[in-house]
């Protein structure tokens, strides 16, 4: 196996060497992420509203990559895969902010709805179990002060919707088909296949062999590294950082497909394809 990753079980050459390819593109990416991008971010003075929602996706996504960076056992499999999958899910969100020019205030009056939404229920908790060890007087004191305000807001901003499980009103699958057929690929494909990883049950480990399960991370760095690119890209072009560097976005391509070069002059080659040389 590899030295970027290692498995409980003996692989076949190409497999070992696929698995760590994707690993390694991760990692490629997330260096380029810190040498090119994260500063510029982190430096924006006095960020807008927008610029704030895009730039705490990101920053969930990073923390992401640099936990899924430390997992090297791939008996790790569970955390792998629930990592993919939040990496997808964030990809899909900072993507479909992108279609919707009034997504701030839809996300602003959603993150006071939810709260809203937590508070009724410890509140209704507790009235309906009075001894429950359970304090509620910071969650009447929110729904005192917020409740018929958000109640009527919401009503303005999504008129006749009986539940609003998201900013959008959409699923996560109609998400991803309204951003096209790349994003509903990643969603038939391989949504269902990493939850069965986050959610309860014995799904995604009845009869899976060991290799299976090594298999399985490889498929999961694969999805991380297309959806962190995406994310990077989104990134690069919400802060205009193409204008310090006009060669960034051909970085990003060139750090995701270093990896799977195998000699000095594929290296070359694929540098020379991009401009890079």
């Amino acid at each position: 196996m590899p030295v970027s990753v290692k498995s409980a079980m003996a692989l076949d050459t190409v497999s070992a060497q696929n698995i760590d390819r994707f690993f390694t593109a991760i990692k490629s990416l997330n260096e380029l992420d810190k040498r090119e991008i994260r500063s510029v971010v982190n430096a924006a003075f006095h960020p807008t509203e927008r610029e704030t929602y895009v730039t705490l996706n990101y920053h969930r996504a990073a923390i992401n990559i640099e936990h899924l960076l430390t997992l090297t056992d791939l008996r790790q499999f569970q955390t792998i895969t629930m990592i993919a999958r939040s990496v997808l899910e964030t990809a899909v969100e900072m993507r479909l902010m992108t279609t919707d020019p009034d997504f701030v205030p839809k996300i602003r009056l959603f993150i006071e709805s939810e709260k809203l939404r937590s508070a009724q229920r410890v509140v209704a908790f507790k009235a309906k179990t009075p001894t429950a060890k359970v304090e509620t007087t910071p969650y009447v004191q929110y729904i005192a002060a917020n409740e018929q305000r958000i109640i009527q807001e919401k009503a303005s901003m999504w008129p006749g919707a009986s539940r609003v499980s998201h900013w959008s009103l959409m699923s996560m699958e109609a998400r991803c088909k309204k951003l096209g057929l790349a994003f509903e690929e990643l969603y038939e494909v391989h949504y269902a296949q990493m939850s069965w990883y986050v959610h309860s049950g014995v799904t995604g480990v009845a009869n899976a062999t060991g290799d299976t399960l090594s298999l399985l991370c490889g498929v999961a760095f694969d999805l991380v590294m297309r959806c962190y690119a995406i994310i990077l890209e989104l990134v690069i072009n919400e802060f205009k950082i193409y204008h310090v560097d006009e060669h960034l976005k051909d970085k990003l391509v060139f750090a995701k497909m270093l990896p799977f070069t195998d000699s000095d002059a594929e290296r070359g080659a694929l540098a020379r394809a991009l401009g890079l040389a």
